[in-house]
C-alpha cells in the first residue's frame, strides 16, 4: 500500500498499468472510496498508467479537521501526482470528483493534459438541483443502506432499469465501495455546497470532455450541458438511459468514451495555444 503524507492526514493511492504508459488520474465522487470504480481502473490500465486514490477521510485515507474545501482535495490530488512521479496526467473525475478534477485543472493547468468531467456541475448555487423526492430518497436510502437495505439508495444512484435488473450487482457495488462515515459525508457535502467555479471557467485551457447520463436524478443532465457551455471548446457526450453512476451501469460505453477522448491527439496549433495561455 502506498500513502502520501498531507499534514495531519495521509492519502492512499494505487497505480496499475505499464510504467511507460500515459498517466491517468481517477477522482472518485462523494461517499465512496476509489474501490467504487469497480473494474474501470483495470480496464483502463491496458492503455494507461492508472492512478486511483481515496479522497481524504475515505477508504484507506485518513482525515483531519472539521471542514475542508474542494480546493483542499484538489491539492491532495496534486500531491498524489507528485508521489506517482506524474508531472502531468489525463484526469477523469465523477460527481464531487469532477469538481475536484476541475479545481485541479484551474489551479494547476500544467498538471492536466486532458480533462473528463462526469455527472458534475460548475457550482452548487447555480446548479439545477435534484427534486425533493430525490433528496428525500438519498437521506432515507443512506440510513437504510447502513443496515443492509440498499434498494432506495441504489435507485437514486443508477437508472430505474438498471436498479431493477441488476439489484444484486448494485448492492455488492455499494458494499465494496466502502461508504464513508456520516461525519465525512457531512464534510464532503459542505465542501460541495461551498464550491463554485463558474466565474473562472472561461480561462480554462485544458481540452475537456463532459459526460453525463440522461437519466441522472442526482445531478440532472442540464448541469452538464451548462458546464460544457462555460468551458471553451468543451465537448458534451450524453449516455442514453444512464443514471448518475454511469461507469457502473454502462462500463463499456464509459470506457469507449474515455479511450476515444484521451486517445485523440491534440492538434499542434492547439498545443501551442494551450502553452501560451498557461504562461
Amino acid at each position: 500500500m502506498t500513502y502520501v503524507p498531507r499534514g495531519k492526514h495521509t492519502i492512499f493511492y494505487d497505480v496499475t498499468g505499464p510504467d511507460d504508459a500515459p498517466p491517468l488520474l481517477l477522482v472518485m465522487g462523494m461517499g465512496f472510496s476509489s474501490r467504487a470504480w469497480a473494474s474501470l481502473p483495470q480496464r483502463l490500465s491496458e492503455h494507461f498508467r492508472v492512478i486511483a486514490f481515496d479522497n481524504r477521510g475515505t477508504g484507506r485515507s485518513s482525515g483531519s479537521g472539521i471542514v475542508f474545501r474542494v480546493r483542499d482535495m484538489a491539492e491532495d490530488a496534486a500531491a498524489v501526482l507528485d508521489a506517482a512521479n506524474a508531472k502531468e496526467a489525463l484526469v477523469f473525475g465523477i460527481s464531487m470528483g469532477g469538481m475536484v478534477a476541475l479545481e485541479l485543472a484551474l489551479c494547476h493547468p500544467e498538471r492536466v493534459r486532458k480533462l473528463a468531467l462526469g455527472a458534475t456541475f460548475a457550482g452548487w448555487l447555480q446548479s439545477r438541483k435534484p427534486s425533493p423526492s430525490t433528496v428525500g430518497g438519498v437521506l432515507l436510502g443512506g440510513v437504510l443502506s447502513r443496515v443492509g437495505a440498499h434498494r432506495v439508495l441504489g435507485e437514486i444512484l443508477v437508472s430505474t432499469g438498471f436498479a431493477g435488473r441488476d439489484y444484486d450487482k448494485l448492492s455488492t457495488w455499494i458494499v465494496n465501495g466502502e461508504r464513508v462515515r456520516p461525519h465525512v459525508l457531512v464534510q464532503q457535502m459542505t465542501a460541495v455546497t461551498l464550491h463554485g467555479t463558474t466565474s473562472r471557467l472561461g480561462s480554462l485551457s485544458v481540452p475537456t470532455l463532459v459526460l453525463t447520463g440522461d437519466s441522472d436524478r442526482l445531478v440532472p443532465e442540464e448541469n452538464s450541458r451548462r458546464l460544457a457551455g462555460l468551458i471553451p471548446g468543451a465537448r458534451l457526450e450524453v449516455l442514453p438511459g444512464a443514471g448518475h453512476c454511469f461507469p457502473l451501469e454502462q462500463p463499456d460505453a464509459t470506457l469507449a468514451q474515455l479511450l476515444r477522448f484521451f486517445g485523440e491527439r491534440v492538434p499542434a496549433g492547439k498545443v501551442e495555444e494551450t502553452k501560451a495561455r498557461r504562461r
